[in-house]
């Protein structure tokens, strides 16, 4: 479904108002929805979804009422090999279908993954991007005047003002950017699962021009901050994919973070089939909290896995993530929730 079936829905809701602040250089009028209490937001948030198969999660989401939804990534299916990007074009076609089957009331914010942007663990070297940007900007009907649809990259960023307190919503692009992943010397291995870590720190996850726009806008003064990346920041025990793969940008975003405003930081990432919750303590009493969720409906069986930022186990069934941000005390309170709405697990950033 296209966010033009969900802006009819934005001009119904009878609550108070938040405006959506877009922060393009480009001319762009602004969108609105409607909040159900004006000092606090609900926002949603999920990854890795098949489109053939069942999505019964979604009675849940809708119950939940958000007043955003974010899909981070793998939010079709649709690996390609070849130019015509047929079984990405097929997978866009069922989902829209499956979509618009389940009626959805509120609005959605995506980025993609690998499985939406073209092929397993691609990054920039993937040769059909800008054909599958056109579709994933089509899919999501993302404006014409959108700063997205005339650069390089799906990287964005949403202001929300939440009751005179701003929320910033930072949205990365980890794929169109990122340079060749190391593979494994002992594949299947545990921590070296797949790939290890590439010390070279010439290689780039985000590229020269998005860590530029990253630096002008975090360092933007903000009483809530939430960092969006398809695949997991803090995690280092595993050989999968991650920002561990290429260290040196990894301790570069943490530096990042770490100079921003805020004492406490949330990071949500997807990509991982299982759910989690990671923290970091980084200079100066500062906090870096991540949630993971992941999937909607691809869950599988699997071990677990080491993981030393990791706060409890990770959750491998159904999942998707809920954050309620409250003006009044300074907080987000963010939950991570299985396929029936019943919360798993929590944390509270504070600020």
């Amino acid at each position: 479904m296209s966010n033009l079936y969900f802006l009819k829905f934005r001009i119904l809701l009878p609550y108070s108002l938040i405006v959506f602040v877009s922060c393009n250089t480009t001319p762009r009028t602004n969108t609105t929805f409607q909040l159900k209490k004006s000092n606090q937001i609900k926002i949603g948030f999920g990854s890795c979804l098949k489109q053939d198969k069942s999505m019964p999660i979604f009675e849940s989401i809708k119950e939940d009422n958000f007043d955003l939804f974010l899909m981070i990534g793998d939010n079709v299916y649709g690996d390609s090999e070849t130019r015509n990007l047929k079984e990405l074009k097929l997978a866009y076609k069922k989902q829209k279908d499956n979509f618009e089957m389940m009626e959805l009331d509120f609005p959605f914010e995506a980025i993609w993954d690998d499985h939406d942007y073209g092929m397993n663990d691609a990054g920039k070297d993937y040769p059909y991007k800008e054909i599958s940007k056109e579709l994933f900007l089509n899919f999501w009907n993302i404006p014409l005047d959108d700063i997205r649809r005339s650069r390089e990259g799906l990287y964005f960023d949403l202001t929300y003002e939440i009751d005179y307190k701003t929320l910033q919503i930072l949205i990365l692009d980890t794929r169109t950017f990122r340079d060749t992943l190391m593979p494994s010397d002992d594949i299947g291995a545990p921590g070296k699962e797949r790939y290890i870590p590439n010390n070279d720190s010439s290689l780039t996850i985000l590229g020269e021009n998005q860590w530029n726009w990253l630096r002008k806008k975090i360092i933007k003064p903000v009483d809530f901050r939430i960092i969006v990346s398809s695949i997991q920041v803090l995690p280092i025990g595993h050989g999968w994919e991650s920002w561990n793969n290429f260290p040196h940008e990894r301790i570069k975003f943490i530096d990042l973070i770490n100079n921003a405003n805020l004492d406490h930081t949330l990071v949500i990432s997807g990509d991982r089939h299982r759910g989690g919750i990671y923290q970091l303590k980084i200079g100066n009493g500062r906090i870096i909290s991540e949630m993971t969720s992941s999937s909607l409906n691809a869950s599988f069986p699997n071990k677990e896995e080491y993981g030393p930022l990791r706060i409890g186990s990770t959750y491998l069934e159904e999942n998707y993530g809920a954050i309620l941000i409250h003006s009044i005390d300074n907080s987000m309170s963010v939950s991570l929730k299985n396929i029936n709405g019943n919360i798993v697990k929590s944390l509270t950033v504070e600020n």
